[in-house]
């Protein structure tokens, strides 16, 4: 009698346990979903859009920006600030850093994610 019920007490155990690790699978399962969202970092750089390239510069970086409608979304906003076609407008942007596939002498590419802000003062560009 004793052996059933420690064979018994042994099985509840094992299939209790199986219920939490699938639990536990999936909890950290959504939470790095979480932090991969969360992390995107956020960039603060002055941006030019040409028809054929963009730039996103920092202090300490340049970064190519690949062309895609969020880019080019970008591009139409800042062109309400610019007085020239060359004239690099501050921005802050979250996107997504990759190595850049082309040889331009610029070794990082950034993907566009969020426009956050746009750091210039239009009063003062549209005075000069």
């Amino acid at each position: 009698m004793k052996k059933i019920l420690f064979i018994f007490l042994l099985l509840i155990t094992i299939a209790s346990c199986k219920d939490d690790t699938k639990q536990t699978v999936q909890e950290n399962v959504a939470e790095e979903q979480e932090t991969e969202q969360d992390t995107v970092p956020t960039v603060v750089g002055k941006f030019v859009f040409t028809e054929k390239d963009a730039i996103l510069r920092g202090e300490n970086f340049i970064y190519n920006v690949e062309i895609d409608s969020l880019s080019r979304n970008l591009g139409k906003q800042v062109e309400a600030y610019k007085t020239d076609d060359f004239e690099m407008i501050p921005v802050k942007v979250k996107g997504k850093l990759k190595q850049s596939p082309r040889q331009t002498g610029i070794k990082r590419n950034i993907e566009l994610r969020e426009i956050v802000a746009i750091l210039a003062d239009s009063t003062k560009n549209r005075q000069e």
